[in-house]
């Protein structure tokens, strides 16, 4: 049996607006703000929104320099690094806007997509339950939680939480997704497949979800439908390298290894050490180990 590479999450979406400007600090901080600040914190966010990210970072430094306890402006820097990928200055930098600010559910809400960003999930959990104690009914928050339980061996305080968010909000895909995986982590392949189907129905253009679908239905051998997940996976989204290599190995599971290279060269262009590793599976019953062969 050739060993599929493994099926995706989706976590909530890691970037919307930065946020926000003059008003949302004086929301956020009860002190009084300078006027100096505020103003540079909104020159700040329109350089974002000119994609200007260092001229940002920098005003929102000198912001901070001249008030240091504005909780707003901590969290727009922290916003910053992370659309520049610098993901544990962005974990300080909302370390310390809920530091200034205990009720700062967005702040919570990003430590906690960060650390599932980064395969912390205890820390993760941690700060998204102290999101979900101010704001319980926020699916998002739950769907995100559910996320690092699943991960982090709380399976079944996942499927809570993700039962609960479809509750709240039948149509949030996010978490029927998750759901979906969470039940085949359980053994719950049934409840997987339907659940992971129904996301399909709500967001038809989801390529994870076609994918996961397609691991799941692999794994109860239903293998034709398992290839038409992914091919659907792939025309949604050509560039997701599991998705090219499950299907190979698929195809090599029924004798057909020239579909398997297909997959395979187009694999080199996305993710060459996945590439390369899937072309030793191809053709491993042509490759001689030389090492065994020269022994005696």
């Amino acid at each position: 049996m050739f060993r599929l590479r493994k099926f995706a999450f989706v976590a909530v979406p890691l970037l919307f607006v930065l946020v926000l400007k003059t008003n949302a600090l004086a929301t956020q901080n009860r002190d009084e703000t300078p006027k100096t600040a505020v103003e540079l914190n909104d020159e700040a966010v329109a350089c974002v929104k000119d994609h200007q990210y260092q001229q940002a970072m920098e005003l929102l430094k000198t912001a901070i320099a001249l008030q240091p306890k504005v909780a707003m402006v901590r969290y727009n820097l922290g916003r910053v690094y992370q659309i520049t990928n610098e993901l544990e200055l962005a974990i300080e930098a909302f370390k310390h806007a809920v530091d200034l600010n205990p009720e700062f559910v967005a702040a919570f809400h990003e430590l906690g997509i960060l650390y599932n960003q980064t395969a912390r999930y205890g820390d993760a959990a941690e700060y998204l339950q102290r999101a979900v104690k101010l704001e319980p009914t926020r699916v998002d928050l739950l769907t995100e939680l559910g996320f690092a339980y699943s991960n982090n061996g709380r399976v079944p305080e996942a499927v809570a939480l993700l039962k609960e968010a479809v509750r709240l909000k039948p149509d949030y895909v996010d978490a029927y997704n998750n759901l979906g995986v969470t039940y085949f982590k359980t053994g719950q392949v049934r409840d997987a497949i339907e659940t992971l189907q129904h996301a399909i129905r709500v967001a038809p253009d989801l390529a994870v979800a076609h994918y996961n679908l397609g691991y799941v239905l692999s794994h109860a051998h239903r293998d034709e439908q398992a290839i038409a997940s992914y091919k659907q996976a792939l025309t949604l989204n050509p560039k997701l390298a599991e998705e090219h290599h499950n299907l190979a190995v698929l195809y090599l599971e029924k004798g057909q290894r020239s579909l398997a290279l297909e997959q395979y060269h187009l694999l080199q262009a996305i993710d060459y050490e996945m590439s390369q590793k899937l072309f030793a599976i191809i053709f491993r019953d042509k490759i001689l180990d030389v090492r065994d062969g020269a022994r005696e």
